[in-house]
């Protein structure tokens, strides 16, 4: 999806020029090439300088020039990242130019090995001769959890019987001896899907099955599992969604909340 305040900068900000026949848009293929090549000579050519491109802040300001967008790659390539993906989300014409919102997803290395990180990525390219230029740019900060763009509806199941699935899932897990995930939150929560997605990526799903028998998504906003909710999590601190429970061996529950933007919120709290 296009990002709004991008597209009313270049409405705003970009001068017209008359269409011209032009070949097919291969801008992001060159500039995905350039960045999996680690090659920010390649990368920069790909930004104009006749207009001189410009970076839009986090505020969808614009700054000076590119600098800011290319020394945040430069970063990234620094870092040695693996199995570099670009993918297109959202892309369409506007005032002569062809824009592009994009999703990057990468290995990067850290203390606990190889983990998945993402950037979204915001691009309009001008036809520029033979050659296609990035005019404006602007990319997110670096997270750990990948945007949810194709929300599941039906995540929280409205019709489950809640407290019957949580007895019967910590009873199997009990005999195995293992633990049970329990997320509270509702389909209207964005991190929610966020964490829903970040579930099935590789690096997680192999430290899911190791340590977990089973994640569970409990509603928070209706019928039996409201009452759930309101009698394990009291508190305001807990109103944060999505919250997690975790069983543990001592038959008690600990509640982690962590958000797409990595904040946490924690203690502990009895079983039902």
């Amino acid at each position: 999806m296009i990002n709004r305040a991008f597209l009313v900068f270049l409405l705003l900000s970009i001068p017209s020029v008359a269409q011209t026949q032009s070949a097919a848009f291969d801008g992001v293929e060159k500039w995905k090439g350039a960045l999996a090549a680690s090659d920010m000579t390649l990368l920069k050519s790909s930004y104009s300088t006749d207009p001189p491109a410009k970076a839009l802040d986090k505020d969808k300001k614009p700054t000076a020039d590119i600098a800011s967008e290319t020394d945040f790659w430069q970063k990234v390539i620094s870092s040695g990242p693996s199995g570099l993906e670009v993918s297109i989300v959202g892309e369409q014409d506007q005032q002569a130019l062809h824009v592009v919102s994009l999703q990057v997803s990468m290995k990067i290395k850290t203390p606990s090995g190889p983990r998945t990180r993402y950037v979204t990525e915001q691009q309009a390219w001008q036809r520029q001769g033979d050659n296609w230029r990035i005019v404006v740019a602007s990319h997110s900060d670096l997270f750990k959890m990948r945007p949810a763009r194709k929300p599941n509806p039906n995540l929280y199941n409205k019709d489950a019987d809640a407290r019957t699935e949580i007895k019967e899932a910590l009873t199997a897990a009990a005999k195995e001896h293992q633990r049970v995930i329990l997320v509270f939150g509702g389909n209207w929560c964005y991190d929610c899907h966020v964490l829903d997605q970040e579930f099935h990526q590789d690096d997680v799903v192999a430290i899911l099955e190791k340590n977990f028998r089973s994640y569970m998504w409990i509603s928070a906003t209706t019928g039996r599992r409201t009452t759930i909710w309101r009698q394990n999590i009291k508190r305001p601190s807990t109103r944060v969604c999505p919250c997690w429970l975790f069983s543990a061996p001592t038959a008690r529950y600990f509640t982690r909340s962590r958000m797409a933007n990595g904040s946490r919120r924690g203690r502990s709290i009895p079983t039902m």
